[in-house]
């Protein structure tokens, strides 16, 4: 009985699929369409936190000193933004005196046109950009840039490596002092082996210079009567057989003809060698004092010798743009034969010098632990891996032992000394920005990035246009007016 009545009831179907879709249909529709409304609620909320930075960047960058300047300043950039936005409309736009911020919010709402059959009739939009206005001292950059002796090869452009960073470099200088110059100072830390802290600082009390000093070697002189053909030393070495056994001997005075001459007189020594100082400084010894500017009463050795071994000399922290780029354009990757190599932490830890409040250099102002009054930055610029290990016993900077193992562990170290430095940076709330310019190891690679605030302060060139890109990235990200939420 029981299965009869259901089958009755499962072939009457009458007007129930009718119900069931008139049921179903409406959530249905809603949540195909919910995805229009969202995308619709997304482009509309980035089209008014694109209009929110903008409003608040420019009131920031104006001179504007009441919340009521700052809001007509900010509705001005807004209003065209969100205009296809009709409900959409700028919320507030305040200025702190006090912290230099401009907080600009955009509110408002959008209308659905399928989830409304839910019940929802609208999505609310609400977002805020705050940006932070240029202080007294609002920026410093060091900016740590590599003129060892491979910046003289070509990027593969036809453009030598050192020319492309002179233009990459100025082209940053013109971007950061394109604003409130009084509120930008940057300075220059051209490194190789050394630094040249600048000879005008010899009598500085963080700075222990040798004695010039010279010496004469005596000069002794002979009368000879013959001459030979042979070059003085030299030596060649023959091979014979006899009775079968091959034997080699000393064959050069089988090769010379030695014949009387008048009598004449030959020379050597008598030379004098002078040993000064050049602006190059050692690292500091003992302990860790090379990887930090702490205890700036303990000073740095000049290095004493007969040619310069270091490149163009620093310049700490400046408003004055054109001194900056004389000395940019000064850079110099030889000095005569010498060929320069690379360490990098000499570099980066009077990149910490410049910015630093104490001596040497002092004209950085006090470290904020916000980065903020003032944002400080060391822009690290390489375009190889390091060559050179530091010697204890004095504070030289060695090249690394031909056997193979041995240099690959000394690098190792040189490299977790660069990154202790750029640590130390950071700690004291210093951004590190870092650029590769070129092919190097994959471990010197993984320093850099290590060295570097964020995996979005570091970057790669393998040219001139790239390089020039990676300096216009950071003077943007340096831009003495910032977004800050």
């Amino acid at each position: 009985m029981t299965v009869r009545i259901f089958k009755r009831f499962w072939r009457d179907q009458r007007g129930v699929f009718a119900v069931v879709f008139a049921i179903m249909a409406i959530p249905v529709i809603a949540l195909a369409g919910a995805m229009v409304d969202y995308t619709m609620w997304l482009s509309a909320s980035t089209s008014a936190q694109g209009a929110a930075d903008a409003a608040a960047l420019a009131a920031a960058s104006s001179k504007a000193g009441s919340d009521r300047e700052v809001h007509d300043i900010a509705s001005k950039v807004v209003a065209p933004r969100v205009q296809q936005w009709p409900g959409v409309e700028l919320g507030s736009a305040t200025f702190d005196r006090t912290t230099q911020e401009v907080k600009v919010r955009i509110s408002g709402s959008i209308p659905t046109y399928f989830v409304t059959l839910v019940g929802v009739d609208s999505l609310q939009i609400n977002v805020v950009s705050q940006a932070v206005r240029a202080a007294d001292g609002f920026l410093e950059v060091a900016l740590v840039l590599d003129n060892t002796w491979s910046m003289s090869s070509g990027d593969g452009n036809g453009i030598s490596k050192i020319q492309s960073l002179k233009s990459a470099a100025n082209n940053l200088l013109t971007l950061l002092f394109q604003g409130a110059v009084e509120n930008v100072r940057v300075g220059l830390v051209p490194y190789a082996e050394y630094v040249n802290v600048g000879l005008h600082n010899r009598n500085q009390p963080w700075l222990n210079v040798p004695a010039d000093t010279s010496s004469t070697s005596p000069r002794t002189c002979e009368t000879r009567t013959t001459r030979s053909s042979c070059t003085r030393g030299e030596s060649r070495t023959c091979t014979r057989t006899v009775d079968g056994v091959t034997e080699t001997y000393d064959c050069t005075p089988y090769n010379c003809n030695t014949y009387e001459v008048p009598p004449y007189e030959v020379c050597w020594g008598g030379g004098t060698t002078t040993r000064t100082w050049h602006g190059c400084v050692l690292s500091r010894t003992p302990g860790t004092l090379r990887l930090s500017d702490l205890e700036p009463q303990t000073p740095y050795v000049g290095i004493s010798s007969t040619s310069r071994q270091c490149m163009t000399q620093i310049v700490p922290l400046t408003s004055d743009e054109q001194a900056l780029r004389s000395a940019i354009e000064g850079m110099e990757v030889n000095v005569g034969s010498y060929r320069p190599q690379t360490y990098i932490p000499a570099g980066m830890v009077w990149g910490v010098n410049v910015l630093s409040p104490t001596d040497p250099f002092s004209e950085g102002e006090a470290y904020d632990p916000g980065n903020a009054k003032p944002r400080k930055a060391i822009v690290l610029m390489t375009d190889g891996d390091n060559t050179l290990r530091y010697y204890s016993s004095d504070g030289r900077h060695v090249n690394f032992s031909s056997n193979t193992e041995t240099a690959n562990t000394q690098k190792a170290q040189t490299d977790r000394e660069t990154n202790a430095i750029c640590s130390y940076a950071k700690e004291n709330a210093i951004e590190v920005f870092s650029v590769t310019f070129g092919d190097l190891l994959p471990d010197s690679a993984r320093m850099l990035l290590s060295c570097a605030s964020s995996s979005d302060h570091y970057f790669t060139a393998r040219n001139s246009a790239e390089l020039s890109e990676a300096f216009e990235a950071i003077a943007d990200r340096l831009s003495v007016v910032r977004v800050t939420r």
